[in-house]
Order: C-alpha cells, then structure tokens, then sequence
C-alpha cells in the first residue's frame, strides 16, 4: 500500500496536517474577527459622548433608553455587524481563489490571504487601542485613581466662616440653567467652532450682558466644567455649592445613585440655597422633569427650603394635560409659560425670591423638537439648539420689560458641555465652555480683562451679583469674578485641576454621607408547575423608599421586532415595609438563555436606584416542559452553593 505523498514528504499524516490546517485557520478568523470588533467598539464608544473618560463612563451606565438594548443594538450594528462582513468577505475571497483560481499566483494569494489580513487587521486593532488609551488618557486616569489628594480641603473655604453682608434691599435671582448649552455653538467669529452661529440671539444678549471677557473681548466667554461636574446634577451642584459631585456611583458591581435615598445630601457644607433662604429669601426649583431626579429633590429641600415646581408638580395640579408628558416631561415653552405666571406671583410677595430653572429640550443626544422648533438645518439637535435659543432670548426680553427687572440678576449658565457628538469637531486646543451671561448685576468687576473660570465660581459671583459683599472674595473652591481675586482655574490650570480631582479624596467621602441602600432580597427557587420567577424584599434601609419597580429580562427571547423580552413591573407590598414581584415567564415558544431580574426602588414616585441584580439560566421546550435551570452570574457561570 502506497503512503499518502503529503506524508512521504513530511513525514507526518495528512489527516494530522489537515486537522493543523483547519485549527489555524479558526484561529486566525477569531482573531480577524476579534480585531474588527475591538476596534471598531472603540469607536463606537468614543462616537457616543465627548471624549472624556468620565462622560464615556456616566453614559455607558446611565443608558439613554432606560435598558440596555439600545446599546446593544448600537454596537451591534456599528461594531459586530463589520466584523462579521470582513470575516465572510475575507473567508469568500480565499474559497474563490482556493476553488477557481488559476495558476501559482492564485494558489499564493489563497493560502497568506487569511493570515496577511489578519495582521491587517490585528495593527488596526492595536491602533484603535493606543488612540483610545492617548485621547482618553487612561494611563493617568488609572494611575490618579489609585491616589489620594488632599487638594479639595486644601483650598475649600468654608462659606458658614465668611462674612458675607447682603445690602439692605435685596436684589431678586433668577437662575437660568440652559441644559447642555455651550458657546461652542457659536460661529467662529463669536468664538465657536462652527461656521454658522446656532445661537445668533445668545451672543446678541452676552453682549449686552457680562460673562467676564473684559471691555475689549470680542468673543464670548464661559465657564469650563471640573471633572465630576459634567452632568446636571453635578453642574447645578457645583455652581451653588462650589464644590464637584464626586459620589460612589457603584456599590457591589451595580452601577447606582443612592442620592434619592438619602436623608441629607452633604448635611455639613453652606451652599447658595442655604445662604440665601437665611437672607429670607423665597427659593423655588422650576424644572420640566421630575425633580426626584438624580438627588435634586433631596439636595434642594435640604440646601434652601426650596419649592418645587416640576413635571408633579403640574400634572397633579392639572395645569397639564392628564397623562401629558413628552420628552422627560413637559416642553422648555411650557416652562417659560409657568415661569411667567410664578414669576408674576413671587413679584407680588413682599419677601425677595430666587427662582431657579432648568431647560431640557437640548438634552443628549438629540434634543427635542417642539411645535416651535424649525425644520432649518440637517441635525435635530441643531434644530433644538436654535429653538432653544430662540425661547431663551425671548424669556430673557419679556423679564426685562417687567416693572420688578430693576430690583432682579439674572444668572444664565449652560449645566455642563453636552454629552452629545455635535460638537466633536472642535480642535484639540479649544476649551469647551458652557454659555455665561450675568445680566443686570449690582456690581462691575474690578478687573476688567478676560478671566478664565468654572462653574464653581458661580457661587460666590452670584452672590456678588446680587449686591452682596464677600470678605476674601472666595467661597467653597469658587472665586467671585466681581472681586480682584484670582479663581482656582487661572492660578492652577484646568489640566491640573482635573488630575487632582481624579483621585480618591476622604475629606469628600466624609462630607457626602452617602450611604447605599441596602435590603435583604430572597430570590425563589423557578415554579417549573406555573413558570414563575419571583423574589420578596425585606428590611428596606432607606424610610424614603415607597416601592419598587422590577425588571424581568429574557435575553434572546423574541417578540416581534423586540431581540429581548422585556416587562416591567410594580413589585406588591404584602405587608408593612415587605415586598413582593413575580413574573409568569412566556413559555408560547422553546427558549435557552439567561433572565435577568432587577429590583429598582422608587421615591416619589420616580426610579431611584438599583437595588440588585440576579441571574438564572432557563431551558425550556415550547410549552414549558423538560425545564433545566440554576442560578447563575451574569455570564452563565452557576452561582456557587
């Protein structure tokens, strides 16, 4: 019997060799196909937000959408979707040269075209990687994040120490939030990066106004956003308390905020609301959404006594529509509307108000478009941004023509730089800045130059806005810009500045009291008769608490367009401070995959924070019958004991 001729000349059996043959190429398609995805999931998180690390990761676990399947989708078809192309494109050439090809050219090209494009890809991956890690930083985000710092105490002036004096008649507030407003939205010319000015009557009015580019500026000027004020509640918080939110945002892997939950949101600091509620003050809150929200209820009931005016606030007084909401709520032009007739009210009172506010239709990531808005350029977040523009600038004139402008400063700041990819094409040395204007203040500054500032010095420029004088000129980590005193960002840079916030500071973890919630969750064992999973809740830690809200996800399980089964709902309280939810799990077709269940708590009737996350593996025929299950991680694996 003749020896195969492959192993006469090898020495070694065709079927071994075949067998290597096949096992380096399955190899090689991993990691084509690995190097496609990785790079381009890169991509896609760096296309999501800003580039900042701290954004990325904010939007990452607070999803848009409410549930993660948008984000799998995106990545899905940003990400998955190429790679998987590449790989058939690639494995179709070599089968078409490898079948039909003539020649030794072709029988060359067959045999290194895999292992070539592999590497191909293997140097797009790897650069992928080094872009991301540089744009990022990640090295020195990674290295900060194991120190600690002692900057923020170091400089943190204590405003309860301060002598703060307030004129004899007292000057009104109006604090005007603009959500995700920024000045690079303006032309060139004014000091954006666009070649058409989105917020032509915002730069008309800064002109009119002071937002401290000094006498000889021709561009408008803003504050810059601290890391850990990046969001809105973080913005809000840092230009009336001159401090950033830098807050445990994940406890025991789940990715939460325990702000709502609370019973004091950093009890021992002095913020603007505390201050100004002393002074007899009227502090309102005048938002669209519902103020629960990311700890805003919390924070401005016990920093000012604030009234509160949201979305609740309206539905249940039936000054909207019953069962209106759009967007977070209700629209910016409703806003404007209730803060006319609020503002007529607090004008008739005999005490000074502070009413502050915060818009919503420029929200990432592509803002809303009201029946106001025109259809004038290609991006509907442009679209909003000039609306909101529009609606801003028309607010603003329609408070100057009133008989208590006079006697009022109006604060008009953008929350934070949006977390939107709009305005991605800026340079890498432009600074990003929030749109500043102080109008109607009750100073000039002493300095008359360009000043660079944060959102943190808001806080005692407001005050000094509003006729009041501050010994030191500096409140938290805040300058008042009226002053001759430096700001932080100018004597220390905002790199700096940034690096140092980076790290772990006990002195903010003293002073946030923040402490997680925490319930005793037993997790029943699957109903293989009823197909039911369930869980009761016990000994709830936080009295602010009035429910639950739970979330049963099958992923895999398809109905309709839907790729991941899906239902929400209210766990029932079968007796005092005890909790119970089920679900009665579709069984119309066979499945095997993992369910996800999620306890959410609820106060006042918002989703607060999220409690817990468990797994089990289920397999079942259509029907329900031949059930196989455990309780497993998130990736499977069965869960120990």
């Amino acid at each position: 019997m003749k020896r195969d001729q492959t192993e006469e000349r090898t020495g070694e059996p065709a079927g071994r060799k075949s067998f290597g043959k096949r096992a380096a190429t399955v190899v090689l398609c991993i990691l084509l196909t690995a190097s496609v995805l990785t790079g381009r999931t890169l991509g896609w998180v760096m296309s999501q937000v800003h580039v900042n690390l701290d954004e990325i990761l904010y939007t990452l676990r607070h999803p848009v959408n409410g549930t993660d399947e948008g984000i799998i989708r995106s990545i899905l078809l940003y990400a998955a979707l190429p790679a998987l192309a590449v790989l058939f494109a690639v494995l179709s050439l070599r089968l078409i040269l490898d079948r039909w090809g003539q020649g030794r050219w072709s029988r060359t090209a067959a045999r290194f075209l895999l292992p070539v494009l592999t590497g191909v890809c293997a140097v797009y991956c790897a650069f992928s990687v080094g872009r991301f890690w540089v744009r990022l930083d990640i090295g020195a985000y990674l290295k900060n994040a194991g120190q600690g710092s002692t900057w923020i105490e170091d400089h943190y002036v204590d405003p309860s120490g301060v002598s703060i004096t307030f004129p004899e008649k007292k000057r009104n507030l109006i604090f005007l939030y603009l959500e995700s407003m920024e000045v690079s939205y303006s032309d060139q010319a004014s000091g954006g990066i666009f070649e058409e000015n989105y917020i032509p009557n915002l730069t008309a009015l800064s002109g009119q106004a002071l937002d401290f580019r000094g006498s000889s500026g021709r561009k408008l000027n803003g504050a810059s956003s601290w890391k850990y004020t990046t969001w809105t509640m973080g913005g809000m918080f840092a230009a009336t308390s001159g401090l950033p939110l830098k807050i445990p945002i994940e406890s025991k892997g789940v990715d939460t905020n325990y702000m709502s939950t609370q019973e004091s949101f950093f009890p021992n600091i002095t913020t603007l609301g505390d201050i100004l509620e002393k002074q007899g003050y009227e502090n309102d809150l005048l938002i669209g959404s519902d103020a629960t929200f990311g700890g805003r209820r919390l924070y401005f009931s016990t920093h000012g006594s604030y009234s509160f005016y949201d979305y609740n606030h309206y539905s249940e007084d039936g000054e909207l529509p019953a069962g209106y909401k759009v967007f977070w709520g209700f629209e910016d032009e409703k806003l404007f509307d209730f803060a006319k007739k609020r503002l007529k009210e607090l004008s008739g009172a005999k005490k000074p108000f502070n009413l502050t506010m915060l818009t919503v239709d420029t929200h990432y990531p592509k803002g809303y478009t009201c029946r106001l808005c025109e259809d004038t350029y290609d991006s509907s977040y442009a679209n909003a941004i000039a609306c909101s523009d529009r609606q801003v600038s028309a607010f603003l004139k329609w408070c100057m023509k009133q008989d208590w402008y006079e006697d009022t400063a109006i604060v008009v700041s953008g929350d934070h730089p949006t977390m939107a990819t709009f305005c991605d094409g800026a340079a890498k040395d432009y600074v990003r800045k929030v749109y500043t204007a102080y109008l109607n203040p009750a100073k000039k500054p002493v300095r008359d130059e360009w000043r660079e500032y944060a959102t943190v010095d808001h806080f005692p420029t407001t005050l000094s806005a509003l006729g009041a004088e501050i010994a030191g000129g500096r409140l938290g980590l805040g300058t008042d810009l009226f002053s001759g005193q430096d700001t932080l960002t100018e004597i220390t840079g905002r790199a700096q500045i940034d690096a140092e916030l980076s790290k772990s500071s006990e002195w903010m973890e003293q002073q946030s009291r923040v402490e997680p919630l925490t319930a005793d969750i037993t997790y029943d064992p699957y109903d293989e008769v009823n197909h039911r999973l369930s869980f009761t809740i016990r000994n709830v830690s936080s009295s602010k608490v009035d429910g639950f809200r739970c979330c049963m996800k099958m992923y895999g399980y398809r109905r309709g367009s839907a790729s991941d089964y899906i239902e929400w709902i209210s766990a029932k309280e079968t007796e005092k401070g005890v909790w119970r939810a089920q679900w009665d799990l579709p069984t119309d077709q066979a499945y095997e995959g993992i369910v996800k269940l999620q306890p959410t708590s609820m106060v006042d009737g918002a989703r607060s924070s999220v409690l817990d996350l468990h797994y089990y593996h289920m397999k079942y025929d259509a029907g329900g019958g031949n059930c196989e299950w455990y309780e497993c991680d998130s990736r499977g694996k069965p869960l120990e004991g």
